[in-house]
């Protein structure tokens, strides 16, 4: 039975009041102290997500989003099983894909549709790093190779 307990509450504010925070906040019916309490949410965190928001132009929904974390994804969950698709698509007509392919596809999908990434430019490959939890994310994937 698992005994972890939470050490910290960060991010233990509501995802649902975040929105109508900024919202206020962004119309100037409240200032940010009283926005954070009226709405429950964390004032330097209502701050950033404002400034954010005001920045890139974004709606109060789109800068609500919570990230935990230094490290961002490369590819959207829709580009990732978009991916995921073609890759399945392939093992069917018997193309056995190694794990370097993989590397190397990763890296040139993403410099193809100019998405910002991480990755080895001199190798021209995605990091050993994106493909473990590239695997772990789609256990379905079942890289063989070609007979």
């Amino acid at each position: 039975m698992g005994r972890y307990q939470r050490k910290t509450d960060r991010q233990s504010w509501s995802l649902e009041s975040m929105p109508g925070a900024i919202q206020e906040v962004l119309e100037g019916n409240m200032g940010y102290r009283r926005a954070s309490k009226a709405y429950s949410v964390p004032q330097t965190t209502l701050e950033r997500k404002v400034k954010e928001a005001r920045q890139k132009k974004l709606s109060s929904e789109a800068a609500a989003v919570k990230v935990l974390g230094r490290y961002k994804t490369v590819f959207s969950e829709a580009q990732e099983k978009e991916f995921v698709q073609h890759l399945i698509h392939l093992e069917e007509r018997l193309f056995g894909i190694t794990l370097s392919d993989l590397r190397t596809l990763a890296f040139e999908l993403a410099e193809k549709n100019n998405i910002p990434h991480v990755f080895n430019t001199e190798k021209r490959m995605a990091g050993k790093d994106w493909l473990y939890g590239f695997l772990k994310r789609h256990p379905k994937l079942a890289l063989r190779y070609p007979e």
